[in-house]
């Protein structure tokens, strides 16, 4: 059963997804370009979130193209005022995606939450068009393991126990690439970024923002708060630097 660790209900959920979306926003809208987002395309944005990326597709398909951008809790994306833009709530282990109906389907750091998530590769397959394309970008944890140390160590593995107990996957991004193969899409492709990134930075305020959203989970898996308040003063420090969790994308064509 999955209890999503970072509800949009959060008072500081909306400056969070800011940061995110600060952080995140340029890579993405750079593979879409390569793979050819242009106007006219049908979209389809899961878990929208803060509704940067929606905007933004809405911009490039133009007045012929339709963007559908949905998520559990919409009540950030209700404010946006884009004349091709749908919003819907929209729930992906329940509730059903219209086949054959889009140009390009994109989700971010949403189906590694989701216990049902190799449930959902094939309806989100199913929704694309033949020709179309699916694009999924997935946090993947291994440059943490691999580098950190110290109170930096010990306060993710309380964020991975956290998450786990959530239903989630810390190391998904790594087998997406095998996922869309098996599922039959075509012109493949893969890549990952590594954060590497100082205190202070827009990186380094949204993981401090994102652990005090966790506060609670994490001092139940264990985490003392000194440890945690060492690594938030570490955060808050322009000479410190650290390493984040990996974002893995991969992207594939259904056969036309």
């Amino acid at each position: 059963m999955s209890t999503y660790v970072f509800d949009n209900a959060w008072q500081q959920a909306r400056q969070r997804l800011g940061l995110l979306e600060q952080c995140l926003d340029p890579a993405t809208f750079r593979r879409m370009n390569a793979l050819g987002v242009r106007q006219g395309w049908q979209c389809l944005e899961v878990g929208a979130g803060g509704g940067s990326v929606a905007q933004w597709l809405c911009a490039q398909v133009g007045p012929t193209g339709r963007v559908m951008a949905t998520d559990v809790d919409t009540r950030f994306l209700e404010a946006l005022n884009k004349g091709n833009l749908e919003v819907r709530r929209h729930n992906l282990t329940s509730d059903d995606l219209p086949e054959n109906s889009f140009d390009l389907i994109h989700s971010r750091l949403v189906l590694m939450h989701i216990p049902a998530r190799e449930e959902i590769l094939p309806r989100l397959v199913s929704a694309l068009k033949p020709g179309g394309w699916l694009l999924l970008e997935e946090h993947d944890i291994y440059p943490v393991l691999a580098t950190a140390a110290g109170s930096y160590q010990q306060v993710w593995a309380a964020v991975l126990h956290a998450l786990v107990q959530a239903g989630g996957v810390p190391d998904w991004g790594r087998h997406l690439p095998h996922l869309l193969t098996k599922l039959g899409l075509q012109e493949g492709g893969a890549e990952g970024d590594i954060p590497i990134f100082a205190g202070t930075s827009p990186m380094a305020r949204f993981w401090s923002l994102s652990w005090e959203q966790l506060r609670g989970r994490m001092l139940a898996a264990g985490i003392d708060q000194a440890t945690l308040s060492d690594v938030e003063a570490a955060l808050a420090d322009s000479t410190q630097w650290f390493t984040g969790p990996a974002i893995i994308a991969a992207w594939g064509r259904r056969p036309s």
